[in-house]
């Protein structure tokens, strides 16, 4: 079944040629006032038109959940696409149809939808107009204390909801995990764009449409909490569809600025450190000229003094010759 679904999407017909707007939101994208997604959640527009989404996100696919199931061997369950119900009636039993539909382009643009009708064909594709006229915003970051990196590959914090008896629990998961949940709620995180999350539910799983809703309510209530910028930017957080190349291409950029900041610091730091030293060995040699002049002022002294001794006691020697000499001729006479 799913084969036939994929083939569907690749089968589908161009919206610019056979659609017809009919309301004011529609007329708008047709007419070009409004180019992206995010300018219909920004401004709280209500999408009554499926074809919208086909126009603005082209690369939109839909998935169909297995809600239905035949009682197989051993009391087992043989999934089906679709569910079965019957109620009687005077003229004999009705049956109706029933399918669950999810939407998304994996790159964080959600939608569900659940549509009941009479055959097959009609069923699916009521339920892929409803998903597409329910589509939501998913935000993604990495919230996860063992990673870090500041990516959109799971999402920014933890979140739950409830559907009847489940609850659902989506937690944070590092790079590399992949997704650890149910292989419905894999099919959800694909189409939302996550690729690494921790789930955990409980009740009465086994009810898939209820445990589609949780999950789905889950995300959903990521849009609903006011986050602070400093958070956003510790987390890498990202709401709805983003180009990736200009997101890289500006990671790209901030590092390389970041880059070239470290080394003109590192540049001026060892500009800084070599002035010093120049500024050191500077006042180094003017205390050591400063040194040697007082050593030879003190030199000077000492041999001027020494001059002044050797001056003095040639003086004394001449008083002693010239005493010696008078006494002489005081004896002589």
């Amino acid at each position: 079944m799913n084969g036939n679904y994929r083939s569907r999407n690749s089968e589908k017909k161009d919206v610019k040629e056979t659609w017809v707007p009919k309301t004011e939101l529609g007329r708008k994208v047709m007419n070009g006032e409004i180019k992206t997604m995010d300018e219909i959640f920004d401004k709280g527009f209500v999408i009554r038109e499926p074809e919208i989404i086909d126009f603005l996100v082209p690369d939109i696919r839909d998935e169909v959940i297995q809600i239905g199931g035949n009682p197989g061997k051993g009391g087992s369950i043989r999934r089906t696409p679709i569910r079965f119900t019957n109620r009687m009636h005077k003229s004999g039993r009705r049956r109706s149809i029933h399918a669950l539909v999810a939407v998304g382009n994996g790159n964080g643009i959600l939608g569900i939808g659940y549509a009941t009708s009479k055959d097959v064909p009609s069923t699916i594709a009521n339920a892929v107009k409803k998903a597409k006229i329910n589509v939501i915003p998913i935000r993604r970051g990495c919230g996860s204390w063992e990673c870090q990196c500041m990516s959109h590959h799971s999402i920014p914090f933890r979140t739950e909801a409830k559907c009847g008896s489940v609850h659902v629990t989506l937690m944070p998961a590092p790079k590399g995990i992949g997704l650890c949940v149910a292989k419905e709620a894999k099919t959800i995180m694909s189409l939302a764009g996550i690729t690494d999350v921790w789930g955990k539910s409980r009740g009465q799983t086994k009810t898939r449409l209820n445990f589609v809703k949780a999950i789905y309510g889950a995300l959903k209530k990521l849009n609903n909490v006011r986050v602070s910028k400093d958070a956003k930017k510790s987390t890498g957080m990202i709401e709805g569809s983003v180009n990736i190349k200009a997101v890289d291409k500006a990671k790209t950029e901030d590092k390389a600025k970041a880059e070239d900041k470290v080394k003109a610091e590192d540049k001026a730091k060892a500009e800084d450190k070599v002035k010093t030293e120049d500024k050191v060995k500077v006042e180094d040699k003017a205390k050591a000229d400063k040194v040697k002049v007082e050593d030879k002022a003190k030199a000077d002294k000492v041999k001027v003094e020494d001059k002044a001794k050797v001056e003095d006691k040639a003086k004394a020697d001449k008083v002693k010759v010239e005493d010696k000499a008078k006494t002489k001729d005081k004896v002589k006479s």
